[in-house]
């Protein structure tokens, strides 16, 4: 009896975490590269931009009603989600155009390992830029307030870059699985960013419990010690902290899971030099 080859005997294995880091660095690196990093440099900068203006030119300023309007519905509600939105809708699209997913797939790395490392590098990108901004978001809001300084910083912008951290791995897995299903990602992202977090989400019933920005938000009360009231979260009913932790790594997981099976099963026609 024959002994499998050693390249059928790499693929059929668990992946190298040397390989996966690999793709890791080479999607962060694809995706921090040309003009479309400083659109969300753009977007990102805005909420701490606002936050300066009217901190200076409110006639009687109130850190949390800004805080209110840009930490906790701008940013989770529009910022986080488009934003990846827009990085899931070029996970494998980009590697398609720039001719760069062939040296993926004749690599001895699995492809549902392809895809997970790919989500994680896009992942790993949003997250910074939401941990910068945020932080810079917060500070403009509040530094120097009633004596708000550098421990209160960290522990607000701490917890609201794990917010938006824990979103960010839910809607890139959600939008990534899109991406593979139709070419319209971007028409049925921004579909379900309206409809889905920013009408249903806000609705005080059962349903919004299906969203991400719900969960989101639940952990932002427990953990910041906020008042639901804005968004119809009442502390004494709504889901222990444990539990939309739980709902949002369960949501990130299975559609991580699809996507990485269907990005295995499917066949991607490459481009080439000649067209072809």
């Amino acid at each position: 009896m024959t002994s499998p080859a050693p390249e059928a005997r790499a693929i059929s294995n668990l992946p190298s975490p040397g390989s996966l880091a690999a793709v890791v660095r080479i999607t962060v690196a694809r995706q921090l590269r040309g003009k479309r990093i400083w659109l969300f440099v753009l977007m990102f900068a805005m909420p701490t931009a606002l936050a300066i203006l009217v901190r200076r030119h409110a006639h009687l300023y109130v850190p949390d009603d800004s805080a209110t309007a840009l930490l906790h519905v701008l940013i989770p509600q529009a910022i986080v989600p488009l934003t990846a939105l827009l990085f899931a809708s070029s996970l494998v699209q980009d590697d398609v155009e720039e001719q760069t997913l062939t040296y993926f797939l004749i690599r001895p790395i699995p492809r549902w390992a392809i895809y997970v490392a790919k989500a994680l590098g896009a992942v790993l990108t949003t997250s910074a830029l939401a941990a910068l901004f945020m932080t810079s978001t917060v500070a403009a809001i509040r530094w120097g307030v009633g004596g708000f300084g550098a421990p209160e910083l960290a522990r607000e912008a701490g917890v609201l870059t794990a917010t938006s951290t824990l979103s960010m791995l839910a809607y890139i897995s959600i939008f990534g699985l899109l991406g593979l299903l139709t070419k319209r990602v971007l028409v049925a992202g921004v579909g379900y960013v309206i409809f889905f977090e920013g009408f249903v989400s806000n609705i005080p019933f059962l349903i919004r419990h299906a969203t991400v920005l719900f969960h989101a938000r639940v952990l932002t009360v427990r953990w910041l010690g906020l008042d639901g009231g804005p968004w119809s979260i009442d502390p004494e009913t709504a889901p222990a902290a444990s539990v939309s932790l739980a709902c949002l790594a369960v949501t990130s997981a299975l559609f991580l899971a699809l996507g990485a099976w269907l990005f295995s099963a499917r066949e991607f026609r490459v481009k080439t030099p000649e067209g072809g």
